[in-house]
């Protein structure tokens, strides 16, 4: 890892379009932060592949090195077959942010966000390690929830498995703009004129918060923050 981004290796270089491939670790924890659920995919101990949607959060400590945690349950066969130190690990997010309508059936295409990350296994050791994870995943989903609710008690902290992930290294992939039509496309005006053109966006976005039957309490702030901003902020 240099500074900022991820270094270009064979393991993460982007090659179809390369154009489109980004390495810093701040797109690419953008896109793991919006995207919330990420797949990840590993080799189980049978030597079949596997590819689990799982809660995920991004994490960086003080010497830039990241992290990814995973929520789940603590017998479920991923925590069970990617319990060993060092086991590899792939994890993808992708965001679809508009259909892309062209001239030609070949033509259309998405915009699109996407990250590939690549790490390594870290287990978690101690009951100490586990809370920290625990507030990590819990605040990277809904910040200021860890403050503001009950923490979790010894039977829910048995009741929880969460992965540690030491990232090895990542890359990103964006489309963005309109459609990439042909020049014989466009200077066709008969087919202009009949066929519409153009970027249909696709956004998920935050509603109004709607309190449970038993809440008594006016929405707080950091519930009225969640509501307000882009789920990946």
């Amino acid at each position: 890892m240099e500074g900022n981004k991820f270094e270009k290796t064979t393991l993460n270089t982007v090659r179809r379009r390369p154009d489109r491939g980004i390495y810093d670790k701040e797109t690419i924890a953008s896109i793991i932060r919006e995207a919330k659920v990420v797949h990840v995919a590993f080799v189980d101990p049978q030597g079949l592949p596997q590819c689990i949607p799982m809660l995920g959060v991004w994490d960086e400590d003080e010497t830039g090195q990241c992290y990814m945690y995973f929520h789940g349950y603590p017998t479920t066969r991923i925590m069970n077959d990617l319990s060993d130190p060092g086991t590899p690990i792939v994890a993808t997010a992708t965001l679809v942010d508009g259909l892309v309508l062209a001239l030609s059936a070949f033509s259309h295409s998405m915009n699109y966000r996407s990250a590939v990350v690549h790490g390594v296994i870290l287990p978690i050791t101690s009951e100490e390690e586990k809370n920290i994870a625990f507030q990590k995943v819990v605040e990277g989903i809904a910040p200021g929830r860890w403050e503001n609710s009950r923490q979790p008690n010894e039977e829910e902290q048995q009741g929880t498995g969460i992965l540690r992930v030491k990232i090895e290294t990542a890359s990103a992939k964006v489309r963005t703009g309109p459609a990439k039509d042909s020049e014989k496309d466009v200077a066709d005006k008969e087919l202009v004129s009949k066929t519409w053109t153009g970027v249909i966006p696709l956004r998920t976005v935050p509603g109004v918060p709607e309190p449970s039957s038993y809440s008594v309490i006016p929405t707080p702030p950091h519930v009225s923050a969640l509501a307000a901003a882009p789920h990946g902020v």
